[in-house]
């Protein structure tokens, strides 16, 4: 057991050390991690474009500015390209970004809100199309912005290397993401297919760990489908598991991953922000999974040892880094040392805390919005962050594999989520259940179509009742998961396209919607739509309710009833005109004219053929 004495000396060491960085802070950080000036192009010259034009000839047009914040607002936009040599040879993707900022720009749609971040957060939109243009819009687009030619390939290298400086001086981060076709393998991209890109998870990433306090993300998927986008989920999403065409660019990436992490955790110090800090500092075996670098172990300087024993040297430098004194010390949100241990998932750590006196059954013992491991137990977390080994040492240290969260959810439903499978398999040869329900109803297979984890889905669809099959298709929408291949993968298993929800009045989801159905008539969202129109939904109404338009599609596809009506009396198509179409629009007769307005314009024909082609996974 650490002493007393040494105790106090280690958290007065980091306190000590986040003082001095606070009277250090220098308010250009964004700026020093720049090495390549920041470019951008006035909206007002992207929207005159018809496709992008290359760095180099815009420059010499003289039409590009180097950004100064006193300009105005700047929007930073993440993309997924279309070709190998140019990002979208077409114009497909360019011609959704102007259109779209031309109809916010010009009060024909707005942003909407987004219903998981409604669920998990409690808040509703926090953002509006007038907030963006309040100011004069710049736009960063990497061919644009970014030197191009071959013989540039340097100063490409010093803007990469500049990127996140640039998210951390823009004002708003746009996913593009509309449904276009790749031109060398005619792969459809989506947001799905932007999230699995290494590149774009690196942007993403860049956004997450900005030094402003307000930097807010936007999804556009259409002309006129722009939604705000959630900002949690990208811990699941680390840079090294990602796509890259060139394998050399992974490791081009790590350093500028390890100095992103490294300056938010000198961020959250200088502004005493210790919670977060250590919630960063231990999460770093996540961050830089599949990249050649290691986590910063010595960010606090001053730790001396002289033990042999590599167990008692991790674990010492492990309190030490995180301004602990004792194995059951718990800090104002409810974490203990054997919590963030957990997060970090060295087994070598674990043990040695569980040899200290630490319990194998401790949980964080607080809730909050913006921490999603909230009332957790550890096997819970180390079950979400795939890490396994550390899961088995739990499991062989008489954790509680039946235990459960806050929600009433278990660690199989958390592995399920993050489509770990390895966990899965390991929490059910340990005794876990995988028919246990959570507070709402839901099994771990629910849990993992609503997170779009097909690989999971499949481990757990041998234990799954039908009836859980035929709920996620309803769940993996609400969950914001209703991407064409799990909708298209729970229907292959038979999931009733035309099953209508209920749920009993005095049930915990009953109450709950109850609430939030009384809430509808006084303030409108999109969570509170849904609750207002459960009774009697169907998966088809429900992929209109929350935008989920890639089901809309499938679902149609796969002969989904357009005349079934809820218990309000509302068909798919009353919804759709109720709350989908913007209010210049003519009245929709059909849902694919739905569609068509989002910029879904073969979206039926590719749901169909999508649907048609699935393959019912292997049940093993």
């Amino acid at each position: 057991m650490l002493a007393p004495c040494c105790a106090n000396a280690r958290s007065s060491a980091l306190e000590l050390y986040a003082q001095q960085l606070r009277d250090a802070a220098d308010q250009s950080l964004s700026s020093k991690l720049q090495q390549f000036a920041m470019y951008v192009v006035p909206l007002e010259i992207l929207l005159s474009m018809s496709k992008p034009a290359a760095y180099e000839t815009l420059l010499d047009d003289g039409v590009l500015v180097e950004y100064d914040e006193g300009m105005g607002n700047a929007m930073f936009v993440s993309h997924q390209w279309t070709g190998t040599e140019h990002p979208d040879i077409a114009g497909e993707q360019f011609v959704v970004l102007k259109d779209a900022l031309q109809a916010l720009k010009t009060g024909k749609v707005d942003i909407s809100g987004n219903i998981s971040i409604e669920l998990y957060r409690g808040l509703q939109n926090s953002i509006s199309a007038k907030e963006i243009f309040s100011k004069p819009l710049f736009i960063w687009y990497d061919y644009i912005c970014c030197p191009q030619q071959h013989t540039a390939f340097a100063l490409r290298q010093m803007a990469v290397n500049s990127i996140p400086g640039y998210v951390d001086r823009c004002q708003f981060f746009a996913i593009l993401c509309p449904h276009v076709r790749h031109e060398a393998n005619n792969l459809l991209l989506n947001k799905r297919s932007w999230g699995s890109r290494g590149w774009c998870r690196m942007e993403q990433m860049a956004q997450e760990l900005s030094t402003k306090e307000r930097c807010v993300s936007i999804e556009i998927q259409g002309a006129t489908h722009v939604v705000e986008a959630p900002t949690y989920g990208w811990m699941q999403s680390p840079v090294g598991g990602g796509q890259f065409t060139l394998q050399r660019d992974r490791e081009k990436l790590a350093p500028v991953v390890q100095d992103m992490v490294r300056r938010k955790l000198h961020a959250y110090l200088a502004r005493g922000d210790l919670d977060s800090y250590r919630m960063m500092l231990n999460m770093q075996n996540v961050h830089y999974r599949n990249l050649p670098i290691n986590p910063v172990d010595d960010l606090l300087p001053g730790y001396v040892s002289d033990h042999q024993d590599p167990a008692t040297v991790v674990m010492e430098n492990f309190m030490y880094q995180n301004g602990f004194d004792s194995v059951d010390q718990r800090n104002a949100e409810g974490w203990s040392p054997m919590c963030y241990a957990a997060l970090d998932g060295r087994p070598l750590l674990l043990a040695a805390l569980l040899d200290n006196g630490a319990d194998v059954n401790d949980r964080v013992t607080q809730s909050s919005p913006t921490n999603p491991f909230g009332l957790c137990p550890l096997i819970h977390i180390c079950a979400f962050l795939s890490h396994n080994e550390a899961l088995q040492l739990l499991i062989d240290r008489r954790a509680d594999v039946k235990a459960r969260d806050g929600y009433s959810t278990t660690a199989l439903a958390w592995a399920g989520f993050s489509d770990n499978v390895a966990g899965i398999h390991t929490l059910i040869a340990g005794g876990a259940d995988p028919t246990m329900l959570d507070m709402i109803g839901y099994a771990p297979f629910a849990l993992a179509s609503s997170a779009g984890a097909i690989s999971s889905m499949n481990a757990l669809l041998p234990y799954t009742p039908r009836q859980q099959i035929d709920k996620s298709l309803l769940f993996t929408m609400l969950q914001g998961g209703g991407s064409a291949q799990v909708v298209s993968t729970l229907v292959a298993l038979d999931a009733d396209v035309n099953h209508q929800a209920s749920t009993p009045l005095l049930s915990p989801l009953g109450i709950w919607f109850g609430c939030l159905s009384l809430r509808h008539r006084m303030s409108e969202s999109k969570l509170s739509a849904y609750a207002y129109h459960y009774e009697g939904l169907t998966p088809l109404m429900c992929s209109v309710l929350t935008s989920s338009f890639e089901a809309t599609a499938v679902l149609l596809g796969a002969g989904a009833r357009t005349d079934l009506r809820n218990a309000r009396g509302k068909t798919a198509i009353d919804l759709a005109r109720e709350i989908s179409a913007p209010h210049h629009i003519v009245p929709l007769s059909e849902l694919g004219s739905i569609l068509h307005v989002y910029g879904y314009k073969n979206s039926l024909r590719q749901g169909s053929l999508y649907f048609h082609s699935i393959t019912i996974p292997t049940m093993n």
